[in-house]
């Protein structure tokens, strides 16, 4: 192979390269936030006793889990103006796209840890006198948050790996700065593996706090 190294440049444009962490926290927090409210929500609909929630919610996570996120992207960047008149920013196209996606995997997440508590628990809400609402709110959800936040986890690192896909609409994060730099320079090996590592840098910064996260745990089912 030849091919002159010249990790170098990463020296000469590291800064330029590292600025694209900001919009890739810029994306990746609201979509990790958004996921995870609107993923309980959709646990708790899987969870109703009304059939109609439970198909809405069931049929929201088929289709969003399953659908790629870079078609999500492109349509909801791209088709949804066209459709709606509604012109939409690359960060927010990012952001509503991801979270659309998160928030599906995030749902079955949290399914498995509501579903996880025993009964027992619930009947002795119910022998408190506590209505559906109270017993989530009070007893199961607080007990399935620390027991999801390892799958949770893992739902929030895809969502920041996820990022990288918003390279196809000009979100000006890393990938989209060495993919710029590339062309100039031609030099993809340093360049790209330059972006790699910013990207475990973030990713495994953010799971040392998950981690941390987990320790704080206060409640265990009995």
């Amino acid at each position: 192979m030849d091919y002159n190294f010249n990790f170098s440049i990463l020296l000469d444009y590291g800064g330029y390269l590292g600025g694209g962490v900001w919009y890739a926290v810029l994306v990746a927090l609201p979509s990790i936030l958004v996921a995870s409210l609107f993923g309980l929500a959709l646990a708790a609909m899987h969870l109703s006793g009304l059939r109609a929630l439970r198909l809405l919610g069931a049929a929201y996570v088929d289709v969003f889990r399953t659908l790629p996120v870079v078609v999500l992207l492109i349509w909801i960047h791209y088709v949804l103006p066209i459709l709606t008149g509604l012109g939409l920013s690359p960060v927010e196209s990012s952001i509503l796209a991801l979270s659309l996606n998160g928030s599906a995997l995030a749902c079955e997440a949290y399914r498995g840890g509501l579903q996880a508590i025993p009964d027992t628990q619930r009947q002795a809400a119910w022998s408190l006198g506590l209505s559906r609402r109270d017993i989530l709110r009070y007893v199961i959800v607080p007990q399935a948050f620390f027991s999801t936040l390892p799958a949770l986890t893992n739902v929030h690192i895809t969502i920041i790996k996820n990022v990288t896909v918003t390279v196809l609409i000009a979100v000006p994060e890393i990938m989209f700065r060495a993919q710029e730099l590339t062309v100039q320079f031609f030099r993809p090996l340093e360049l790209y593996t330059g972006a790699a590592v910013i990207y475990v840098a973030l990713i495994l910064s953010f799971t040392i706090l998950m981690r941390r996260l987990e320790r704080l745990r206060k409640w265990e089912s009995v």
